[in-house]
């Protein structure tokens, strides 16, 4: 008892050094169980990639070769060390033949993939969605011949960037050490080889003249324009408030009259079509399933799917398919997001175009961008579903001294007139 009084005494005579023991006591002892946690989740994915890697390939055979497109600035420079920790190892020891290629500057990633000459049987994006949208820009942009040829090449989506919106889509649900299980995740989709169809949007200018055309660029998750993105896309600027600088964001810039508060213009777009003989594409003959090399080991499983499945969409007719319609618009947001990223969104090629309200107080919007900080949105005044659109703003806004800008998955455009097209189920995504 004599024992305890005095260690309690101690306690108090030297109360600052004693909570910051604590506090140090509490993180090492955190720090120690997350480690184990993170050494027990690496260890079941890296015994699961070993069965693959353990197979036996025949003389002739070749290791599958993965190309890596790593942005080593992407989440804060951190991406670099995070795939070398937890994405790497789980390739090599899956067997692939592994090619990383680094970019060096912004949007480099798409000269890099269109002007690719190795052979490659899948392209792993690690980074974000703007890395991954400059890769599938490298790839349209490659096939624009022939885009069914895209389908070839199916990608990989490492969550490493500051924005993952196509990869907490295709990897969801983890709790508990959420950053390591989705990296492992993703990984491992890649070395199981399961994958899904995704869609792109073709975005390109809808007024430039002949000497200064440009070459398109490809979407894949979202297309924002509005003061809520504005105000997002300056939160670096307050990294001296820490992790709060999320939420001073939108506290510093409720007021501040360079956002786009009035996205004004008008809208024309065609209906979505589930598919016919208008809008329908054939594909050259890809084979869609997802068999590996190391399947020919394994025993065959039945098919019972028929040809009676398969959908002749030339023998479909859709008078409404193409049909343009017209509309005003004037809100403070205009957001064009794909099936890629929303769940909201039925299984038929679209793109939902979500419009937000034509004002809104300080209150309102400090307290929606809190709101979205969380995943959720509530602000929307008008929602419709489209297959291609074009979007000409206003020429108040355009004309204006100040710059204004359209972000396509996350990167920053001049806002000029745009054109959308829907092109379904163009690319292959790794999924779990």
């Amino acid at each position: 008892m004599a024992r305890a009084i005095n260690f309690l005494k101690v306690i108090k005579n030297n109360w600052k050094k004693s909570i910051f023991g604590a506090a140090a006591f509490s993180y090492g002892v955190s720090y120690a169980i997350n480690s184990f946690k993170t050494f027990n989740i690496m260890r079941e994915y890296c015994m699961e990639a070993a069965v693959y890697g353990n197979q036996i390939i025949l003389p002739h055979q070749k290791p599958q070769h993965i190309t890596v497109i790593l942005n080593p600035v992407a989440k804060k420079r951190k991406a670099k060390k995070l795939f070398e920790e937890y994405c790497e190892p789980l390739l090599h020891l899956a067997g692939f033949a592994v090619t990383i290629i680094q970019t060096q500057s912004e949007n480099q990633a798409r000269s890099l993939i269109a002007n690719l000459n190795t052979h490659t049987d899948a392209i792993v994006v690690a980074g974000g969605d703007g890395t991954l949208s400059d890769v599938v820009t490298g790839i349209m942009r490659r096939c624009k011949d022939n885009i069914s040829n895209a389908k070839q090449c199916p990608i990989g989506v490492l969550p490493l960037g500051q924005t993952n919106n196509v990869a907490s889509t295709l990897f969801h649900g983890f709790e508990d050490l959420k950053e390591v299980r989705e990296l492992a995740e993703a990984t491992m989709a890649v070395v199981r080889g399961k994958t899904k169809l995704a869609d792109v949007v073709k975005v390109e200018l809808a007024e430039q003249e002949p000497e200064q055309s440009s070459e398109p660029i490809y979407a894949v998750g979202t297309v924002e324009w509005g003061a809520w993105k504005d105000a997002r896309s300056r939160m670096d600027k307050y990294w001296y408030w820490g992790s709060l600088r999320r939420y001073v964001t939108f506290i510093f810039n409720g007021m501040k009259n360079n956002l786009s508060w009035d996205c004004k213009g008008v809208m024309h777009y065609s209906d979505p079509c589930k598919g016919c003989a208008q809008c329908y594409i054939k594909d050259v003959e890809v084979s869609t399933s997802n068999k590996r090399w190391w399947h020919v080991f394994v025993p065959k499983v039945k098919n019972f799917s028929s040809g009676a499945d398969i959908i002749d969409y030339q023998q479909i007719v859709n008078e409404n398919c193409g049909t343009t319609r017209e509309l005003n618009f004037s809100a403070t947001e205009l957001q064009l997001i794909t099936r890629n990223v929303s769940q909201k969104i039925p299984d038929i090629p679209l793109v939902r175009v979500e419009i937000g309200p034509e004002n809104v107080g300080y209150r309102d919007f400090v307290a929606e961008g809190w709101s979205r900080l969380k995943g959720m949105k509530s602000m929307i005044s008008q929602v419709i579903e489209a297959k291609d659109i074009e979007i000409h703003p206003s020429e108040t806004i355009t004309s204006a001294n100040q710059e204004y800008f359209l972000y396509i998955d996350n990167e920053e455009f001049e806002l000029r007139p745009v054109k959308f097209k829907l092109i379904p189920n163009s690319i292959k995504m790794f999924c779990s």
